[in-house]
């Protein structure tokens, strides 16, 4: 052989053997796993049902709960300020405190799937407690009153909520623990379905309520408050699920959105269940 062709032969297998090693590099790439709480690179797709549009713009109460969730960010060195969490009746609750100070206290409650905003006013007892006396609008039947102790020693929140209208209603004691919400990929019984984008071979043999399950289980990984009282009484069972919203469609990543469009095409009755935020 030529040492013209001998060199061009050299060429070609070299560039054949960079692209075979880049191919390896990619494949053993794609099969690595992301830590927990890393999403996923996948491409957008064009989805039948993106679960991120259904149900039209964002309602303004969500809207109201971020303006609350970003004043909570921004004030770092106030210890009340911040989520309290824990269970209420039959229900889990979150007390978002936003403002307190100078006898002033506001913020709002989450619990069942409804948001309601709360005001009224604080007293420093001393050695770390605080008494508070907090207001719902009273404009619903279900509103209260809110009237408990913040212990910062013990990180406790405890009291008790009166209702605005005794028919229908009870008064309710509760002790909640303060919380910082952290989304995760790696709770539940599903995690694969915030994890890695499904295929078919995934889901196809699952039964109905597995798969409505694992989709719901998205939701509450993002703190999504559920009104549907199963899907409730189920995720409130569990340490990781905190009650954060009740319209969490822009949080939902990619994966998320292709594998929630997936899970659709096999709930051979999800319209009859499906309401405005995917319930």
């Amino acid at each position: 052989m030529k040492p013209i062709q001998l060199l061009l032969t050299l060429i070609i297998l070299a560039s054949f053997g960079c692209q075979d090693s880049s191919s390896s590099s990619t494949s053993q790439s794609s099969d690595q796993t992301s830590s927990p709480n890393q999403e996923v690179v996948v491409e957008k797709a064009s989805l039948a049902r993106d679960p991120r549009l259904i149900g039209g713009s964002k309602s303004e109460i969500q809207e109201s709960i971020e303006a609350t969730q970003k004043k909570i960010l921004s004030a770092t060195e106030n210890q009340i300020i911040g989520y309290w969490t824990g269970n209420f009746g039959k229900n889990k609750i979150t007390l978002a405190i936003s403002e307190a100070a100078n006898g002033i206290a506001s913020g709002h409650s989450i619990c069942a799937g409804n948001y309601r905003p709360i005001s009224g006013t604080m007293k420093d007892l001393g050695n770390g407690k605080y008494e508070f006396f907090l207001k719902e609008p009273g404009d619903d039947p279900y509103d209260g009153i809110f009237e408990f102790t913040v212990d910062l020693n013990s990180s406790s929140l405890s009291g008790r909520w009166t209702p605005w209208e005794e028919r229908g209603n009870s008064t309710r004691q509760y002790t909640l623990n303060k919380r910082n919400f952290v989304y995760r990929t790696d709770v539940g019984e599903y995690p694969q379905a915030s994890t890695k984008k499904l295929e078919y071979l995934d889901v196809e043999n699952m039964l109905e309520e597995e798969l409505s399950l694992m989709r719901n289980e998205i939701y509450a990984r993002h703190g999504y408050s559920f009104k549907n009282k199963d899907m409730r009484y189920y995720f409130e069972q569990f340490d990781w699920y905190m009650p954060m919203g009740v319209d969490i469609r822009s949080q939902l990543t990619e994966i998320e959105a292709q594998n929630i469009d997936l899970i659709y095409g096999y709930e051979s009755y999800y319209e009859e269940y499906y309401d405005d935020y995917g319930r």
